[in-house]
């Protein structure tokens, strides 16, 4: 009796949905994890210059430009109607001079620069008919600015009908040598330098998949059903068999 209810527990598990549904089951694998690195790698070049001066100094004469001081002037013209008036104003420079002077007149008149105190005028006596060195005319605010190719006396010839000239230093000097500490260029030295720097950066990206992926048992052979087809079969002819003893009295 005991051998009859094994042989019927063994057949119904033979033939239970479980068995059969067991060889047919996709095999699960588990989530998957996929890393990437990224990397990046710059290389940065520049060059520095560095230029030196290198000075020496020594006591001795030096040319310098001391002002010349010239005292303000005022002129007054009284001329007759339709004729000027003229006006010679000395000045006595060395070569390099700088004349700076400042001319204000309350009625248009004119300025000469001449090189010598002897000149010509116009038949009204209001224009020179000589060159001059510099020269304004019509002004009422000129002023005359002049550098002295050689040492000697230079005149301003001043010419105008009625009216009131006043002349006044706006910073006119000569130069003058005096004893100075001078201070002068030894050497230049330029140097240069070349700096590379190299910098490199890496990121990691990591991605994970939570779903599975499904991936059933690949059929390679068709004698694996054959077999599979034969046991089951088998089972089944055994389990009749042992229903048909099991009854039997």
């Amino acid at each position: 009796m005991e051998h009859k209810r094994t042989s019927f527990f063994v057949a119904l598990l033979l033939l239970s949905p479980l068995t059969l549904v067991l060889p047919l089951m996709p095999i699960l694998n588990p989530a998957a994890t996929t890393t990437y690195t990224s990397s990046l790698e710059q290389t940065v070049s520049y060059a520095s210059v560095v230029t030196q001066t290198y000075y020496g100094s020594t006591t001795g004469t030096a040319l310098v430009q001391a002002p010349l001081y010239l005292p303000p002037k005022i002129v007054g013209f009284m001329a007759p109607k339709g004729k000027c008036s003229q006006y010679i104003y000395p000045v006595t420079v060395t070569t390099g001079s700088v004349l700076n002077l400042e001319m204000t007149s309350t009625y248009p008149a004119n300025a000469y620069l001449l090189p010598t105190y002897t000149y010509q005028t116009s038949t009204d006596g209001c224009e020179l008919t000589v060159p001059a060195l510099v020269f304004q005319t019509n002004f009422t605010a000129y002023t005359l600015r002049w550098t002295a190719p050689e040492s000697g006396t230079f005149y301003v010839i001043l010419t105008g009908p009625t009216t009131v000239i006043m002349l006044t230093d706006s910073g006119s000097s000569q130069p003058v040598e005096e004893l100075a500490n001078i201070t002068y260029v030894m050497s230049t030295q330029t140097s240069f330098q070349n700096y590379a720097v190299t910098s490199q950066s890496a990121l990691t990206y990591t991605t994970t998949s939570n779903q599975p992926l499904d991936i059933h048992q690949p059929r390679t052979f068709l004698g694996l059903e054959v077999v599979a087809m034969f046991g089951l079969i088998t089972c089944l002819g055994v389990t009749l068999i042992a229903i048909i003893r099991w009854r039997r009295p």
